[in-house]
């Protein structure tokens, strides 16, 4: 199963964790697995070459875990980005319960 993780501060979404593999399909074959990977590709690219925002990425694959950061200073500025694929993430899981699961947490 593919955990993904929405970290909230105060000024809206600061980060993002994704870890584990869905299990929707054959290694390489896995549409659910891919979704999931596009949509955390799509924020980096977001973040980087579009709002130019510093984040911090790390990855270790193999678990597999990729987590994603940003300041909560930015969090307003980025907000229709990382809500737009918070909510896909979102969507993603509530078609494949058995595959994804979201998780939120509030973070001070």
């Amino acid at each position: 199963m593919t955990k993904i993780t929405l970290f909230w501060g105060l000024g809206g979404l600061v980060g993002l964790e994704s870890q584990g593999h869905s299990g929707g399909g054959a290694k390489g074959e896995d549409v659910v697995c891919a979704a999931v990977s596009s949509l955390v590709q799509a924020l980096l690219v977001g973040l980087r070459d579009v709002a130019r925002a510093p984040a911090h990425c790390e990855i270790d694959s193999a678990i597999p875990l990729i987590r994603v950061r940003w300041a909560e200073a930015k969090a307003r500025e980025l907000d229709l980005l990382t809500r737009a694929i918070a909510l896909s993430l979102k969507e993603i899981a509530s078609g494949h319960a058995g595959h994804v699961c979201v998780s939120e947490v509030y973070v001070s």
